[in-house]
């Protein structure tokens, strides 16, 4: 429980429904501000429930740690707020769904994202994390990973961010154990809570939280009445400053003579001065280079128009964008079914992506994917041929 105190008034606010209305305006905003209706079920709200109740956090020595796992019940929530955000088709979600599923190992394992923010003169290390960071379980057996993002092993200076997996395991009753952060020996974070946590109503909170958090406002001081005038002092004359003329600009080269002053032809006047100018040798004119990369200025746009229309998911308009080759190689009802497959490519494209050219007839396209807390980087290469005169898309 939080407070805040003015004035001798004091308002009590849950510390907790504070935290989880700031993200829940996180994720919403991820989607476009949309608002649900409180009776229809909100995929937004179930993840942020899902993921409150799975969320652990430890400081250490100069370092703070958080610990999110990932069961399996946030997969359906997370998918149709990802199909919402995005606007995905019936095909499109179940194939970011099975996305979804295999890159967390569902089913197989259980996935754990692991954050470390140090931000002491030291760099913080659970290196190896395979010694460090182990899953505790209900019978007190520690278990190595079987799986983590090699970056968890390097120095931290900052914040680093990865995955770690470990063996599936049927009750969810289970812990993890970290060391290296200092202060103590060893971390454990328990999500033995998380199983039997009742479901979150923001709107009507079942219980409070005990702790309170006092924040004590400075009172204002009343206006004193009956207090002898002061008597004003005299102002003293204040000197008015000196102006000083600016200095004469310095011209950029001699002027010329101009005509004597009972010429009264106007036009040649300015032709001369303008015949003088031009002959002067410090004024040269300055020609704009040539655009020499033309041809690949329009291999991207072309690329680009093409990654427009998978982002738009339009696949007919982008089979005929395809080269030859490849359209011979596929038909279009495979080609539309193969883009239905890559929709987490698409998500990741309305999301921004990079081009990287490789050689004059093939490009790399990275996208940033989007999974939960974290992103990875997904890509695919195309290539790009010349069809008489237009570019074409290899696929």
């Amino acid at each position: 429980m939080s407070g805040i105190r003015r004035g001798g008034a004091f308002l009590r606010v849950p510390f907790k429904w504070a935290c989880l209305g700031l993200l829940s305006f996180w994720i919403v905003s991820e989607a476009g501000g949309d608002r649900c209706d409180a009776a229809v079920a909100n995929p937004f709200d179930d993840t942020i429930r899902i993921l409150e109740r799975w969320t652990v956090t430890h400081w250490g020595r100069d370092c703070f740690v958080w610990i999110v796992h990932y069961p399996e019940e946030l997969v359906d929530p997370w998918v149709d707020a990802e199909a919402l955000r995005v606007g995905m088709s019936e095909s499109e979600r179940r194939a970011y769904r099975d996305t979804f599923v295999s890159e967390l190992r569902m089913g197989k394992a259980e996935p754990f994202l692991l954050t470390v923010y140090s931000f002491g003169p030291r760099p913080v290390s659970l290196a190896p994390v395979s010694d460090n960071v182990l899953l505790v379980t209900s019978s007190g057996e520690r278990l190595r990973p079987v799986r983590y993002d090699s970056q968890l092993d390097q120095a931290v200076n900052g914040v680093v961010q990865g995955l770690v997996f470990f063996p599936k395991q049927v009750d969810a009753d289970f812990a993890v154990a970290v060391r290296g952060m200092g202060v103590h020996d060893e971390r454990l974070f328990s999500f033995a809570r998380a199983r039997g946590s009742e479901t979150w109503n923001a709107e009507s909170p079942t219980q409070e939280d005990p702790g309170v958090v006092v924040v004590e406002l400075p009172k204002k001081s009343p206006k004193k009445r009956g207090l002898s005038r002061s008597v004003p002092q005299r102002p003293t004359p204040v000197a008015p400053p000196v102006v000083t003329p600016p200095p004469p600009p310095v011209a950029p080269r001699p002027i010329p003579p101009l005509l004597s002053e009972d010429s009264g032809d106007m036009a040649a006047f300015v032709e001369s001065v303008r015949e003088r100018g031009a002959s002067s040798p410090d004024v040269r004119e300055e020609t704009p280079p040539k655009n020499v990369d033309n041809a690949y200025v329009s291999r991207e746009q072309v690329l680009r128009r093409f990654l427009a229309l998978w982002s738009d998911n339009r696949p007919d308009e982008m089979y005929a964008m395809l080269a030859a080759s490849s359209r011979r190689a596929l038909s279009q009802e495979n080609f539309a079914k193969e883009i239905s497959k890559a929709a987490d490519f698409r998500a990741g494209l309305k999301s921004g992506y990079r081009i990287d050219w490789l050689g004059e007839e093939r490009a790399k396209v990275i996208a940033d994917r989007r999974f939960l807390m974290f992103r990875s980087l997904v890509v695919r290469t195309l290539g790009i041929v010349r069809e008489e005169s237009s570019w074409k898309v290899v696929w």
